[in-house]
């Protein structure tokens, strides 16, 4: 029988998960939304770049949200703590490479378009998010012991 505090800890990191799952579609939706909204897809003709990112962007938060549901579903009451290290694991790999690449090439993006201070919050958000992730979520998961 698992203790409570191992129950707790795979009821907080399901919990984790599907919250970042409905955010990833959330978002995905929300910028192909908003990309009809305001007619953005008529200046994909004129800007190669602003349709890759764009794409990028959209596909990437599916995908992410994808893998972010795929590892609540690997998750169960019966997980021990490497299971629930190589879940983090591979969450965080699709993580980088679904999310923060798309969002680091938009923040290039404003920076090639002259919008500096867009980039400049952009990219603070960019750090931010990085250090809460890795401060919050991924440290004190990974210093877990059995």
């Amino acid at each position: 029988m698992k203790s409570t505090r191992s129950q707790m800890l795979v009821a907080r990191e399901k919990r984790s998960y599907l919250f970042a799952s409905l955010c990833s579609a959330i978002a995905a939706l929300c910028m192909f939304y908003k990309m009809f909204q305001n007619d953005l897809y008529l200046k994909i003709l004129e800007y190669k770049w602003f349709a890759i990112v764009i794409g990028l962007l959209i596909i990437g938060n599916i995908v992410h949200g994808f893998f972010a549901f795929k590892s609540y579903n690997m998750l169960d009451e019966e997980s021990d703590v490497d299971t629930i290290k190589a879940v983090k694991r591979s969450y965080y790999r699709s993580f980088i490479i679904n999310f923060l690449t798309p969002y680091m090439l938009l923040i290039i993006l404003f920076i090639l378009m002259k919008e500096l201070a867009i980039a400049a919050i952009a990219f603070i958000l960019f750090l931010l998010m990085i250090a809460l992730c890795y401060y919050f979520d991924l440290k004190p998961t990974m210093k877990l012991k059995k």
